[in-house]
């Protein structure tokens, strides 16, 4: 589910016009000037680096982990597209049935099956315009979009490559230096209990591309310490190389049945364990017996209907001797309208100095 991604940049690439038309006002996400200059890839954070995951690809070059910000809702918008999609595919085939029935001449009710015929082609026209006129901005999430966003640090180019569909930002490249972990440290506060995945963010300060770009990684958790100790992992990894850290099991980028089910099962058990009285507890099984299996198949569904695009060739040979750097992330790489709103709201990543509680001009203004 990339609702987390697709907010994030909608806030940031949204027309004037738009914005205006929604009343969405600018706020301000202002940083201290000690946050954004400060370089995190170089301070240590835990002392047990572990690689949660889960991780498509670890070798000298690169590691990759999965993205994401809601996965563990996945599912839920499956159920209800597929639901709406049967609109029109049960007015086409009672459109078709009744066809058929006229043409091999097996009613006398002519005229009630002309007007069925009738009715349900008007159904489904309506129906399949909705679906793609508008609806497909909501099935997208889930449905027919990649099927994981993927986030790869290769430690030879020292850079992060983050595969995202369009409508979320596109496939974007920033220097590893310039990334700032989220969810602890100087740039966030403990997220433990939140179950929220490691949030990761590079800002137009160090970036120079007018607005943030963020992007979750890995499972979500109730653990703050597992925020530091995956994001120490990577840290250590980008740094000094591979040796030294725990190998990290691989998972497939193809469907799997279980792929939902941890991701559904841990809130629900987080749930049960914080359950005030027994009979609460009580009411809660048999409540999860029927989401678990819901939320799995849903899950599952949402993968099978989605696709894993291949990495751009210059993003999969980069490191590798001879082959080009893949270029930076900048306003020029998107379409004009784009850039014009990215460039409205920049004013939204104004940095303060924390001496002086004046504003820092660093060319965002």
């Amino acid at each position: 589910m990339y609702v987390g991604e697709f907010l994030l940049w909608f806030g940031s690439a949204i027309k004037a016009e738009t914005r205006k038309k929604l009343k969405m006002g600018y706020t301000s996400g202002d940083m201290t000037l000690k946050e954004v200059q400060k370089n995190y890839t170089q301070e240590s954070v835990s002392n047990n680096p572990r690689p949660i995951g889960p991780y498509y690809a670890y070798n000298d070059r690169y590691l990759e982990i999965r993205g994401g910000m809601f996965e563990n809702f996945r599912g839920i918008l499956t159920w209800i597209s597929l639901l709406i999609f049967l609109i029109p595919l049960s007015s086409s085939y009672n459109s078709i049935y009744s066809f058929i029935v006229l043409y091999n001449n097996e009613t006398d009710k002519v005229t009630g099956y002309v007007i069925a015929i009738i009715f349900f082609s008007i159904i489904f026209l309506i129906s399949t315009y909705l679906c793609i006129r508008y609806f497909r901005y909501i099935y997208r999430f889930e449905l027919f979009t990649i099927r994981h966003i993927r986030v790869r640090f290769n430690r030879i180019t020292k850079q992060v490559y983050i595969q995202r569909p369009k409508y979320c930002g596109g496939t974007v490249v920033f220097k590893w230096e310039h990334i700032m972990p989220a969810n602890f440290g100087e740039t966030g506060s403990d997220m433990g209990g939140t179950n929220m995945v490691n949030l990761i963010t590079f800002h137009p300060y160090k970036t120079g591309f007018p607005v943030a770009q963020s992007v979750g990684i890995g499972k979500n958790t109730y653990n703050a310490q597992d925020y530091k100790d995956e994001w120490e992992f990577i840290r250590r990894y980008m740094e000094h190389g591979p040796e030294n850290l725990p190998k990290p099991r691989l998972s497939t980028h193809l469907p799997m049945p279980f792929h939902g089910f941890e991701g559904h099962i841990k809130p629900m058990i987080h749930a049960l364990k914080n359950a005030p009285t027994a009979w609460v507890y009580l009411l809660l099984i048999p409540v999860f017996l029927v989401l678990l299996p819901f939320y799995t198949v849903g899950y599952f569904i949402s993968e099978c209907l989605c696709w894993q695009p291949r990495w751009s060739k210059v993003i999969r040979q980069a490191g590798k001797v001879g082959k080009p750097i893949p270029k930076e992330t900048t306003l020029a790489d998107y379409p004009p309208k784009v850039q014009q709103a990215l460039l409205d709201s920049r004013l939204e990543w104004s940095v303060r100095d924390e001496k002086t509680g004046k504003f820092v001009d660093y060319g965002n203004s």
